[in-house]
């Protein structure tokens, strides 16, 4: 069979040849496709794989709607139907004790848990998850976002009202945070202020 050229197409094609072969392997699955037409198929197998890389990611972060914020590295949401506790990933903030028993330590607990107020008291919230989903005590373990983009866990770290708490597995933005917390300390910002 010749080459067919059709009235509205400017190019030729091999009836014989499909103009696209469904990928199966390595480069054999090129070989289907006419030279012409690789380069494309090469872009579009691409975006098709950073498609389906980004579908795993964003199921890796759900939102949340924050009904309580406890103190500096907790809040209470509503997820998946449920009331669930959430520890920040990555954060330690100053616990707030009853009786006070060091009253720097509780000035910047409340300062902590202020601001935690702030950024995420009555709104959505994105969660995100690292390796280890839960902590012994069942809370949920997460970064956290709010809808205007703002990481609160990193936030909380940068203006040193938490320090950065490095605890495996979950670790995914641990550099960041360390840098966060050397900048803090630098800048003598928050509760390293008298440090």
């Amino acid at each position: 069979m010749s080459p067919v050229r059709t009235k509205n197409s400017r190019s030729t094609f091999d009836s014989r040849r499909p103009a696209f072969a469904v990928p199966c392997g390595s480069t054999r699955a090129m070989q289907g496709l006419r030279p012409q037409a690789r380069p494309l198929a090469a872009v579009l197998l691409l975006l098709l794989a950073l498609w389906g890389a980004g579908a795993g990611l964003a199921q890796e972060a759900e939102w949340a709607s924050v009904l309580r914020v406890l103190d500096g590295q907790t809040i209470e949401v509503r997820w998946r139907g449920t009331r669930e506790m959430v520890r920040y990933i990555g954060v330690a903030a100053p616990e707030l004790r009853q009786p006070v028993e060091d009253p720097d330590e509780d000035h910047w607990a409340r300062r902590a848990q202020y601001w935690n107020l702030r950024l995420v008291q009555g709104r959505r919230v994105r969660l995100e998850q690292d390796a280890l989903p839960r902590d012994r005590q069942g809370r949920l373990l997460a970064y956290v976002f709010t809808q205007e983009g703002t990481f609160v866990n990193a936030w909380l770290i940068e203006f040193g009202f938490a320090e950065a708490d490095a605890r495996p597995p979950n670790l995914r933005y641990q550099a960041e945070f360390a840098r966060l917390e050397r900048e803090a300390r630098e800048k003598a910002r928050g509760l390293w202020m008298h440090r």
